[in-house]
């Protein structure tokens, strides 16, 4: 009988865990179990292998391995990403970096163009005050605790007692010795004030509180005593400039100057009703519209006041002459109304209506409707114009919280146009104050038109 054993290839013990383990191919698989049937050795190895178990350590060996090599793969990965944030850092810091530098030159070079233009301006000044006679150091210093002599009383000192300065006087072509010497007479002698000023304030090392107050008052004293001596050689220099230019000028100038001077003749035209047309006060001179008309001639006698108002007008007689008026409502007055006021070219339009349609009992809205028209008429003409806020009158309560509502619309819908005829002359429930009632309890006495004119007057002025 023959060996089967000879033909037998030795099996190794990685091959036995392999084939337990399920990782050979079937061709190395089968040719492991034919050789098992022929090799009994072999069949009791398999089967004492198979009954312990795989041997899992060439597994744990190869998990390692390859974990290792994940582990060192990560590392670099992440070593790459710290260097990339790295480097993102170190570009933005160094940006911002540049970025305050050169915010801080810029700042610098705006501080160097400040200090040159401050030098250029205080050159001027600098070299005024080096032209000046320096005679200062001539007078002693203040003591310590002394008050200085008054700026008044060096500025009446005569001039014959004041050292003359040494520096040449300046020469001014075309103008007389005369003419400088009546504008020296007018200001204060600036070399006097120069001269009288007292020296510079000494620094001095106060032992005591009551010596720093003294010393401080004798700072705070000098330094308004040359302020003052400044201003004063500006009017002296000032007087000097007009003495100039007078004598330089010749007739035809000084009369052009002499009109340009002169006040703006005005011309006003007034609309309204019976306080307007001078109702109340005792006589004509003392209503409002002539004390305005005689304040305007004073200063420019060619000023004129035109008074169109008619006693018992409502707002309805100054509407212009093409207005659509409702039926049974009085018709506007061509002759006293806005047409009229306009074709006469005025500077400005005064309207006074106090409280007529309130009166006659016209709505607020018909009032306030009437007053619109008016005032758009004159705006768009391009005329200034000014309306009177209703005024307190004695009559039913109902009628006097009619006017204080047509105050209040007046004062809100004409903020820079209408003029307080209400404020001082009214009780609180809205009746005229007793001192103004020229005594029918509606028109105002002299009182009244001359508290109007002041208020009247700001406006125009």
């Amino acid at each position: 009988m023959p060996d089967n054993h000879s033909n037998n290839k030795p099996v190794s013990e990685e091959l036995i865990r392999q084939y337990l383990a399920g990782e050979l191919d079937d061709k190395a698989m089968h040719a492991l179990e034919r050789q098992a049937l022929n090799d009994p050795f072999l069949t009791d190895a398999l089967e004492g292998y198979a009954a312990h178990g795989p041997d899992q350590s060439a597994h744990l060996a190869d998990l390692e391995n390859r974990l290792e090599q994940r582990v060192n793969s990560d590392k670099g990965k992440v070593r790459i990403m710290y260097y990339r944030w790295a480097s993102a850092a170190a570009i933005l810091l160094i940006l911002g970096l540049s970025f305050i530098w050169i915010n801080h030159q810029e700042l610098n070079h705006r501080k160097d163009i400040a200090k040159v233009s401050t030098t250029e301006n205080a050159i001027p000044s600098v070299q005024d005050s080096i032209a000046q006679p320096a005679t200062q150091a001539s007078e002693p210093a203040v003591k310590p605790g002394t008050i200085p002599p008054s700026l008044p009383a060096v500025a009446s000192a005569p001039a014959k007692d004041v050292v003359q300065p040494s520096a040449p006087a300046l020469k001014v072509e075309k103008a007389s010795d005369a003419a400088i010497r009546s504008a020296e007479a007018e200001a204060p002698a600036e070399d006097a004030l120069v001269q009288a000023a007292p020296a510079a304030p000494r620094i001095m090392m106060a032992d005591t509180t009551a010596d720093a107050k003294k010393d401080a008052y004798n700072n705070f004293s000098q330094q308004k005593a040359n302020g003052n001596a400044n201003e004063a050689k500006g009017f002296a220099r000032v007087n000097r400039n007009q003495a100039m230019v007078a004598q330089e000028r010749t007739p035809d100038e000084k009369l052009r100057a002499k009109m340009m001077m002169a006040p703006v003749a005005r011309h006003i035209v007034v609309l309204g009703s019976s306080t307007a047309e001078g109702v109340g006060p005792k006589t004509k001179d003392s209503t409002w519209v002539n004390l305005l008309r005689k304040y305007l001639q004073e200063k420019a006698p060619q000023s004129t006041v035109t008074n169109l108002a008619v006693g018992g007008f409502t707002s309805y007689r100054i509407l212009p002459s093409d207005a659509d008026v409702p039926f049974l409502k009085p018709k506007p007055d061509a002759a006293h109304n806005i047409t009229q006021a306009l074709a006469l070219q005025p500077d400005m339009i005064i309207i006074n209506m106090p409280s007529n349609d309130i009166n006659v009992g016209y709505s607020l809205k018909e009032y306030q409707r009437n007053l619109d028209a008016v005032m758009k008429l004159a705006r768009q003409q391009h005329v200034t114009c000014y309306i009177t806020t209703t005024q307190p009158r004695n009559t039913g309560a109902a009628k006097r919280k009619q006017l204080i509502t047509m105050r209040d619309y007046i004062i809100r819908h004409y903020p820079h146009n209408y003029i307080d005829c209400w404020e001082g002359l009214s009780a609180p429930d809205g009746s005229l104050l007793p001192q103004y009632n020229s005594g029918d309890g509606v028109h105002l006495n002299g009182l009244g038109h001359q508290l109007m004119f002041e208020r009247i007057k700001a406006k125009v002025n």
